[in-house]
């Protein structure tokens, strides 16, 4: 049974890790050709151009053209590596305060930019997720989340799980669009190739009687949209996520408001 000081342990030691609290006091003589930074940029290329699967400390010590014992001088394990790699991975800058104070538009553009930020590191999404973040990197997308999320009115502990919220909805909306991607890819179609033959197989086995909704949304022809203009868009679910994030700050919009009229009189 893990103990509340192990726990404890665990996260002090991420803080450490992370802000380089725990690095080795300098050494006289040459600066060594090797760093941590070094490291865990060389893991994020690998992870970057092939997945997770492919990731090892054997892999990235190869990448370096050193020998995987050399890098335990700089990281302790593949998991310490990972830790790393994830907030090295948000080193882009989160959006700042707006000059307008549009607390709306400053929390889409922060879902945006969180969205970029994942489709630019795919294999972010697919990390075990161990706790909020605790990095110099992280810990900046977290301020800026937060505060759009405060200047509406919620509370500050308020605003934390809004913020929980939409990241879990932003992570797992790009992970379903990247298996969906890739088992596209499998059978040498696209997202909208696989949707249309999705609707023609529907149209076989939906009858309006056992499935009402499904059947209007084949009659309304949902799934046989045109392709977007944009040829760069694949038609996968974050690209129409704007739906859910507005009703979601809408919600968000409407709380604070019936708050702030108090209670109904009687």
């Amino acid at each position: 049974m893990t103990t509340e000081d192990e726990r404890k342990s665990r996260m002090a030691r991420e803080v450490e890790l992370l802000w380089g609290l725990d690095a080795p006091a300098a050494r006289r003589g040459p600066k060594p050709r090797l760093s941590r930074e070094a490291v865990v940029r060389a893991a994020i290329a690998v992870a970057d151009a092939e997945g997770l699967d492919a990731l090892s400390m054997q892999r990235v010590a190869r990448e370096l053209g050193y020998t995987t014992m050399s890098l335990y001088r700089y990281v302790d394990s593949k998991e310490d590596m990972l830790v790393l790699m994830l907030d090295a991975a948000m080193d882009g800058v989160p959006p700042g305060p707006r000059a307008d104070g549009d607390w709306r538009a400053g929390l889409e553009e922060w879902c945006h930019d969180a969205l970029d930020m994942y489709r630019a590191h795919p294999w972010t999404v697919f990390v075990g997720f161990s706790g909020p973040p605790s990095g110099p990197n992280g810990l900046r997308w977290m301020e800026a989340g937060l505060r759009e999320l405060v200047a509406s009115g919620l509370g500050v502990g308020e605003a934390v799980q809004m913020l929980t919220m939409l990241s879990a909805v932003l992570r797992d909306t790009i992970r379903l669009e990247i298996e969906m991607t890739r088992a596209a890819q499998s059978t040498g179609s696209t997202l909208l190739e696989v949707e249309g033959d999705y609707s023609v197989g529907l149209r076989r086995v939906v009858t309006a009687d056992r499935f009402p909704t499904i059947a209007r949304m084949l009659g309304e022809e949902v799934l046989e949209e045109a392709p977007p203009a944009d040829t760069r868009r694949t038609g996968g679910p974050a690209e129409e996520i704007d739906f859910g994030l507005h009703r979601i700050l809408d919600g968000i919009e409407a709380y604070v408001r019936s708050r702030a009229a108090g209670p109904p009189r009687a």
